[in-house]
């Protein structure tokens, strides 16, 4: 085994903290402390070049519980006020193309000349490449004008889902994880995420439209709720 110094409750740390499925569950509270043991007592051993006993695995898991809970007990309940404080809004038909920007002044001025009438546009600048979202109408003017020949990748039949919070959300860590678990785990994926000063954009695949926004408006509802309780 590779000779690596440290303590079980190091290693149980930093193997936790990579693991953000395990992570939700201990902090729920819904987690088999004798499973989860034996379950990485494997990985501590190869970290430490030891054997462990399955006792100080544990004993490190439910040391690493009692010091997430702590630490999260604040910042949940700032991310839930965030949310609690947020509205939604969804906008329908849009799409999302990647361009290359070998001269990136010469990309913005064509793309302001056939924006004008935009329903929807966010243009992000990457080191090489602009990603433009936009309605569909749009969209395509976009591409005629930078040249098919620059565009990476289109992804049309997308839909946006506007989280507006307020400006707390620019000072609270937390929010946007919180609510892009939430996703994942709902099955639901990202194909992009946008932040515009108080503007979180989910951009997801239109026939996950309906499905994501129900997710986030239940999260907003749920903080609400819990502001009251």
């Amino acid at each position: 085994m590779p000779q690596t110094p440290g303590s079980v409750s190091r290693a149980i740390s930093e193997i936790l903290l990579s693991k953000p499925v395990i992570l939700a569950a201990l902090e729920l509270g819904v987690v088999n402390y004798s499973a989860l043991a034996r379950l990485l007592k494997e990985e501590v051993e190869e970290r430490l070049g030891r054997r462990v006993s399955d006792t100080s695995v544990k004993m490190a898991i439910i040391r690493f519980r009692d010091k997430l809970a702590e630490s999260l007990a604040g910042s949940k309940r700032e991310v839930l006020e965030v949310i609690a404080r947020s509205s939604l809004s969804l906008i329908d038909d849009i799409g999302l193309a990647t361009v290359r920007a070998s001269d990136p002044l010469s990309l913005v001025s064509k793309i302001a000349k056939v924006v004008p009438r935009a329903r929807f546009l966010q243009l992000t600048q990457g080191i090489y490449t602009f990603t433009i979202v936009a309605d569909m109408e749009t969209l395509e003017r976009v591409i005629e004008a930078a040249g098919r020949t620059l565009v990476e990748a289109v992804y049309r039949d997308q839909a946006a889902i506007v989280v507006i919070s307020p400006r707390e959300i620019i000072t609270t860590p937390g929010v946007v994880a919180y609510l892009t678990t939430l996703l994942a785990f709902n099955g639901v994926n990202l194909t992009q995420i946008i932040s515009a000063h108080t503007d979180t954009v989910f951009i997801v695949q239109r026939d996950d439209a309906v499905k994501a926004y129900r997710v986030l408006c239940g999260a907003i509802n749920a903080a609400r709720y819990s502001g009251k309780a």
